[in-house]
């Protein structure tokens, strides 16, 4: 199984939007693929079910009261399910982050799937939490979606370290996948100011993700842009970033 992180400590960058459309890309070319919801504000969860109607969730994989295919969902793609979470899981980090086994809570339950997926894509929480740490963990690759503004640099230092870090000590194969740009405004001075700036930090994929109305009306839907409006712009685009990561990947 491969697993990537989507990461990036601050919020507002795209991270559950990747997250949904490059997890269910992968479905819809037959990968068997687990979409794992670790931010406790659970949008990703939310595409596919009301998080706080759930019996079982990520928070009871953290408390160890439930094995991680008893909180698996389906999706409506027959190839795609969904490790979901709730504000529940807010409540856990606490207790969690005492744990000697703490950071190792998800990796070790991924691997207890069986059959295995051939993918997992982690979308993690908009902070260097315990929940980030367990999806840098468990996980081969990052994946840093972020927007061509001063404002997403300020945190790419903390998040190379956490990710230097978790690289050293626990996980020595974790690796940057790269940067997607998102929202991007192509044509603005500042775009063009911080592009080459991005570029001595990460390799930054070919394909961007335009700023458009599809991706908000896709989440409205409850639905991945592909399945919401396959000839949009950021469908074809995300698309695009698709091909490039199996590209990448094959490497």
């Amino acid at each position: 199984m491969i697993t990537i992180a989507v990461a990036n400590q601050k919020g507002g960058e795209g991270k559950t939007t990747t997250s949904l459309n490059l997890a269910m890309g992968l479905a819809r070319r037959n990968f068997r693929t687990l979409l794992v919801d670790m931010d406790p504000q659970a949008n990703s969860t939310g595409i596919f079910v009301n998080p706080e109607t759930l019996s079982k969730d990520l928070s009871h994989l953290f408390q160890n009261t439930a094995k991680i295919t008893d909180i698996m969902l389906p999706s409506y793609n027959h190839c795609m399910w969904v490790l979901p979470s709730s504000s529940r899981l807010a409540e856990m980090e606490t207790v969690s982050v005492n744990s000697v086994e703490a950071p190792y809570i998800l990796r070790d339950a991924l691997q207890t799937i069986d059959p295995p997926m051939d993918f997992a894509v982690i979308d993690c929480p908009p902070s260097l939490s315990i929940f980030t740490v367990n999806s840098l963990v468990a996980s081969n690759f990052v994946l840093i979606p972020l927007q061509a503004e001063k404002f997403s640099m300020d945190g790419i230092i903390g998040l190379q370290q956490t990710i230097a870090s978790i690289k050293k000590r626990i996980n020595p194969d974790l690796e940057i996948l790269g940067a997607l740009l998102t929202q991007l405004k192509p044509q603005t001075l500042l775009t063009k100011t911080i592009l080459p700036v991005l570029s001595k930090y990460f390799k930054i994929f070919e394909h961007t993700i335009s700023d458009g109305v599809a991706i908000g009306e896709s989440h409205l839907a409850k639905k991945s842009v592909f399945d919401y409006n396959k000839s949009s712009r950021q469908a074809q685009e995300y698309e695009g970033f698709l091909e490039e990561v199996l590209r990448e990947l094959k490497k």
